[in-house]
């Protein structure tokens, strides 16, 4: 009986774990605010907490050392941009003296607040035509450019990526698909006399705080991106701290003509120049009550199924939890803007949901969010279904699936990378489940 116990145990501990896909134990956190006073090349840091957003920790100067296995990732950025205030989390095991450094973010220096809402449209005249991106809804040139807008968020100053969200990207590649048919080149929409904010607006986007940077002649993203971090007003826009969101817009036209032009933004056209043929747009913005879960940075596919999420809710959420389907949950967790999440099985576009609450254990307001992800995997899982495995047997794949209906009638192994049991897996008495994961 004492054998039984025990692998009934292990089972259903494991189907327990395995149903949420939720992956590692959570240590306390916490996560606070504060400027970094020293940083020596062993990684041992100074800091000095002034804000204090989950956690037992007090103000004033702890001493932490970045977590090994974050070493990579943390030391270079927090030695080249040390000079700005930080988000950090920290845990601290009974068994060490000083804290561990888990995550940091920068939370931006005084340029990437006042940042210009509208900057002077920047244009150059492109050396050849390039109609190397046909407009699709959302093509692989707007999809590179939500990539390298990110990693230049994370170059200068390791700060928290934009989410990209549908209705901005609307709005953008609206503008985008405007100024080349209509061959203008404006922040001001020179026949409808639309401004951004009036265009995101009738999108569905309402915010207080926004901006739009707007570029032509750039033929491929990278030098877009490049055009646009060598000018002060549209770097600002892209590294701006207080805004979580933003779409993008890109439209090609083969018309040679001139375009029309609005160089002092009162909407009117004051000057021709071009033709320029690539016409990109980004709008930005942040509204009140939605704090987005961004995966892997907003790239648009991994082949990992592990994921790093990084979830907005600074200063308001206390406790979080995620979801692969919606509906089964991990256990709440204190809230920390990092964290690391399981998709679920198989290839193919996954989504993440998450749940901030401002309570403890989801016991306040909530908020809901949700970001996707293409999963690229080569593996081909075994699946049982429907059926009764009987008898000493082992199976060994990549991935084995039991879902649903299946019943456990002998000594079975499964040896995976990935095992996941669903619903109505049963395993009687007389019966063992192994399960190894490699």
């Amino acid at each position: 009986m004492t054998n039984y116990f025990a692998e009934r145990f292990l089972s259903i501990t494991f189907l327990f774990l395995l149903s949420y896909w939720y992956s590692g134990a959570q240590n306390d956190i916490v996560v606070a605010e504060g400027y970094l006073q020293s940083i020596s090349a062993d990684g041992r840091i100074t800091i000095r907490i002034t804000t204090i957003h989950n956690g037992a920790i007090s103000p004033g100067m702890v001493v932490a050392s970045i977590q090994k296995s974050k070493w990579d990732r943390l030391y270079p950025g927090l030695r080249r941009s040390r000079a700005q205030k930080w988000l950090l989390s920290l845990t601290k095991d009974e068994k060490i003296e000083n804290y561990e450094l888990t995550s940091a973010y920068g939370l931006g220096v005084a340029d990437q607040f006042a940042s210009d809402s509208l900057p002077i449209p920047l244009a150059v005249i492109p050396s050849e035509q390039n109609n190397k991106y046909s407009r699709t809804t959302f093509g692989d040139n707007e999809i590179e450019l939500v990539e390298l807008t990110n990693e230049q968020r994370w170059i200068n100053g390791m700060l928290p990526p934009f989410k990209q969200v549908d209705l901005l990207h609307n709005s953008s590649d609206g503008h985008s698909e405007s100024m080349a048919i209509h061959q203008f080149f404006a922040h001001c929409d020179l026949d409808t006399h639309t401004n951004p904010a009036q265009r995101m607006q009738a999108a569905g986007y309402s915010s207080s705080s926004w901006a739009e940077n707007i570029a032509a002649g750039y033929g491929t993203p990278s030098a877009v991106i490049a055009g646009w971090m060598s000018s002060s007003g549209h770097r600002a826009n892209i590294l701006n701290a207080s805004r979580r969101e933003f779409g993008v817009g890109y439209e090609y036209s083969n018309d040679s003509s001139v375009d029309r032009m609005d160089t002092n933004s009162n909407c009117a056209q004051d000057k021709l120049a071009g033709p320029y043929y690539n016409y990109w747009t980004q709008n930005f913005g942040s509204r009140s009550g939605v704090y987005p879960v961004v995966i892997e940075r907003e790239l648009a596919e991994t082949s990992n199924q592990s994921v790093d999420l990084y979830t907005y809710g600074v200063g308001v959420a206390t406790s979080m939890r995620f979801s692969n389907d919606g509906t089964n949950w991990s256990s709440w967790v204190t809230y920390n803007p990092d964290h690391s999440w399981t998709l679920s099985p198989g290839g193919g576009s996954k989504t993440v949901y998450s749940q901030i609450s401002t309570g403890a254990n989801g016991g306040g307001t909530i908020y809901n969010a949700s970001d996707q992800i293409l999963y690229i995997s080569d593996c081909d899982p075994m699946v049982f279904s429907n059926m009764t495995l009987s008898g000493e047997q082992t199976f060994t794949a990549c991935e084995i699936i039991a879902d649903p209906n299946v019943m456990i009638s002998g000594q079975i192994i499964f040896e995976a990378g990935t095992v996941t049991l669903g619903e109505n897996v049963e395993i009687p008495m007389s019966a063992t489940l192994e399960v190894h994961i490699e």
